[in-house]
């Protein structure tokens, strides 16, 4: 009986302490309008310091994963603001990891992190609701998604 009870807590441990299974939405029938939201979105323009004309964008990854009250999406991406104005213009970059927790039913963002490194991180982190901009912006996209067509 002991040995039972210590073989069915290292079966629970391993399945708890393995990642969830995830998918690339990027690879999948909703990969190019991602791919269109990205290109209309401009993460620089409230940015400080005059770089808020977006010089590159690019979602590396984009994955949907499976999670006890939902489901988690986790994205990478890469960004580039520059200055647009005078002789002299300059450039930031940063890389960005965001996860967003979904519950589908209500198709609602019930918490979310997100997280950007590098220059562009710096400036953006002086504007103080960056995370509040990033997950109203992800709820409008999500919400969009959701939407009878």
């Amino acid at each position: 009986m002991a040995l039972s009870a210590v073989l069915l807590i290292s079966t629970v441990a391993s399945a708890a302490a393995q990642p969830a299974p995830c998918w690339s939405l990027l690879q999948s029938k909703f990969g190019p309008e991602i791919k269109r939201s990205v290109d209309e979105a401009n993460p620089c323009e409230k940015m400080p310091g005059g770089f808020n004309h977006k010089d590159r964008f690019d979602v590396t990854a984009f994955d949907l994963c499976t999670a006890p009250n939902g489901v988690v999406i986790n994205a990478q991406a890469s960004l580039a603001c520059k200055s647009g104005h005078g002789i002299i213009q300059a450039s930031v970059t940063g890389k960005l990891d965001a996860s967003i927790t979904l519950d589908i039913g209500a198709c609602k963002i019930t918490d979310s992190h997100i997280a950007i490194s590098g220059d562009v991180g710096k400036y953006l982190g002086e504007l103080g609701q960056m995370q509040d901009l990033a997950r109203a912006f992800a709820q409008k996209k999500i919400s969009e998604i959701c939407a009878p067509k």
